[in-house]
């Protein structure tokens, strides 16, 4: 009887012990939740043009277009600030026809081109988290195009050169190879308006655009 009682006060020590919780184990946040960081982006992208640019000079999609951007993500803000440099080209030839010049009628291949080097910046709007591994976001830009629009006429040229007011609005998302982790692609989808206005351009240069990134981001 002495043995039962000694054991059941053991018992009745030692459970309520055992029962008490686990002690909470507590994760800091990731750096990129915590503090403001940056990301640099490398892209290449395929554009097609648009409106009265599309109609009067140049129909073919471009495939000669790339950028890089820097980025600077706002700590507690869904907003996103940076600034990106690209080039663009888009190239269309003529057939063979008669043109009129200032040495008389010559007859050449025309060939069509215009070259756009935009600096510009940005701001994004991200719709989720700003660590989440797929960060939906809108864009608006606005700054500045170096232009060089050519008309070949066989060896003969007709050139305009301009620094001219660019914007753009666009959309896309960011998806991270891993969560927490540095490295992701950035696919985007965007309008782009130059104002210009030159011999085969009356109402500007637009296009519509896609591309895929690769981005890196630290803290």
């Amino acid at each position: 009887m002495k043995r039962i009682i000694i054991i059941a006060l053991f018992l009745g020590s030692v459970l309520p012990a055992l029962a008490q919780e686990k002690p909470k184990i507590y994760t800091i946040a990731s750096p990129f939740e915590r503090y403001t960081y940056y990301l640099a982006t490398a892209r290449y992208t395929v554009a097609v043009p648009m409106g009265s640019f599309k109609d009067n000079y140049i129909d073919k999609s471009s495939f000669q277009n790339a950028s890089i951007s820097i980025e600077w993500v706002l700590r507690n803000s869904p907003v996103s600030i940076g600034g990106e440099i690209g080039s663009t080209y888009f190239e269309k030839r003529v057939p063979r026809a008669l043109y009129e010049g200032s040495e008389g009628t010559i007859s050449a291949v025309q060939t069509r081109t215009v070259s756009q080097y935009p600096v510009e910046l940005f701001a994004n709007y991200h719709f989720l988290p700003r660590n989440a591994q797929v960060q939906p976001y809108v864009q608006v830009s606005a700054g500045a195009s170096i232009l060089d629009y050519t008309v070949y006429y066989g060896t003969l040229s007709s050139q305009d050169q301009k620094v001219r007011f660019k914007y753009g609005i666009g959309a896309g998302s960011k998806f991270l190879f891993k969560k927490d982790g540095n490295v992701g692609l950035d696919v985007r989808v965007k309008y782009d308006a130059t104002a210009y206005k030159y011999d085969y351009i009356d109402k500007g240069i637009s296009s519509v655009s896609g591309s895929i990134g690769l981005f890196y981001r630290w803290w």
